[in-house]
């Protein structure tokens, strides 16, 4: 059941502005509408509007650009002409403001029963194709918006970076992937940050390069033989003044 509590919200914030038709010639158009929440804060909430042209993608309206992007050759001539219209773009904030904005409690109250914060796990792999490659996870999330950034070095990166659909779990969770091609110098520190509605702020996930996994393994080893060796000690300790302790060995003296 839980994974049909956001359809409903979604089906009334369509209402206003939905449009779905085919026209003289029989090629269908539709588009969706939604409001992406990737945090807690109003202000940053997303409105995405997708055009389709006979099931194709054909361009989106993305009110963190604040343009159209075309996807397909007559999407791009279509979002040019868009982006040219101010009007048609006043229109796309108005009804974000309407639409995202002012109704985000309504929007934040239907989920928060339901919401799940991300299991994010970083690692970082070697393949014969592509090199080096940092892999993001984030698994078992509700609702399904969630942004996946990289920083190298606290500062943000976007080439070499991939991402995967945002999957369903079968349930009413969901996962995604983010993928980063890059080789680390020594001193390098590559994290990934993860926006959702569950986290009162951006979680940070740091990998560091200072220290190589060989270095690793090379540190654990000694932690281990240092607490082993401070056991037998303690024991050794505590077994002599025993001895020292017993009349036996007092009296043998």
């Amino acid at each position: 059941m839980k994974r049909f509590v956001f359809l409903p919200f979604l089906w009334l914030f369509s209402l206003s502005v939905g449009d779905c038709a085919a026209d003289a010639n029989g090629y269908f158009m539709y588009a969706d509408f939604c409001c992406a929440a990737h945090s807690r804060d109003p202000t940053q909430v997303e409105y995405l509007v997708d055009w389709f042209f006979n099931e194709e993608h054909m361009m989106q309206y993305n009110s963190t650009v604040g343009l159209w992007t075309g996807f397909t050759p007559a999407g791009l001539i279509t979002a040019h002409q868009a982006n040219e219209n101010k009007g048609d773009l006043l229109q796309r904030k108005m009804e974000r403001q309407r639409i995202c904005v002012n109704n985000f409690d309504v929007f934040f109250t239907a989920i928060k029963e339901n919401m799940a914060e991300p299991n994010v796990t970083l690692v970082k792999t070697t393949t014969s194709s592509h090199g080096t490659v940092f892999v993001c996870s984030a698994h078992d999330f509700y609702p399904r918006y969630i942004r996946v950034t990289w920083h190298l070095n606290g500062q943000d990166v976007t080439t070499g970076v991939t991402f995967s659909d945002v999957l369903t779990n079968g349930d009413w969770t969901y996962q995604v992937h983010s993928f980063l091609e890059y080789t680390p110098e020594r001193r390098d520190t590559v994290s990934c940050v993860v926006e959702h509605t569950s986290l009162k702020e951006p979680k940070i996930y740091d990998w560091d390069a200072s220290l190589s996994q060989s270095d690793r393994s090379y540190l654990i080893g000694g932690v281990c033989a240092l607490l082993l060796g401070a056991v037998i000690l303690s024991a050794g300790l505590i077994h002599h003044r025993k001895k020292r302790c017993d009349p036996r060995f007092s009296s043998a003296l």
